[in-house]
């Protein structure tokens, strides 16, 4: 999912730097700007948890708690990014020639494998110390 979400805000930065309307590029319009910042935050912070809980389970250390914290993480920020990637692709991201509707599916089915959000959000709660 960390993955695809790096995918879908690649593509629409590049779509927002080459995609031009009313003589400019749509990424000089401050709306798509605040769609690519918050696509930004959102893998940057995918990121920093799946890294955490992929180092911990590398060392041998318990890690359950990190990796709940990943999941439920991951699984709304993936579908998060892939629709603001959408939004900012407009209809040719819906179009079968273009590869973001196959990110958007891929990660819709991931962050349902394994427990959705919800699921991983009660580990979570549920955890010792918390």
């Amino acid at each position: 999912m960390l993955g695809a979400g790096q995918v879908s805000l690649d593509l629409a930065v590049a779509h927002a730097k080459g995609r031009v309307q009313f003589g400019r590029p749509i990424g000089s319009f401050q709306a798509v700007q605040h769609h690519l910042a918050n696509m930004a935050v959102d893998v940057d912070c995918m990121r920093y948890l799946t890294y955490q809980a992929a180092w911990k389970i590398s060392g041998g250390l318990p890690a359950g708690t990190e990796a709940a914290m990943a999941k439920a993480f991951v699984s709304e920020a993936a579908a998060r990014v892939t629709r603001f990637s959408h939004q900012v692709h407009g209809a040719i991201a819906f179009c079968d020639e273009h590869n973001l509707h196959f990110y958007y599916r891929k990660v819709k089915a991931a962050g349902l494998t394994f427990g959705d959000g919800e699921y991983h959000l009660e580990k979570v709660a549920r955890s010792p110390g918390l």
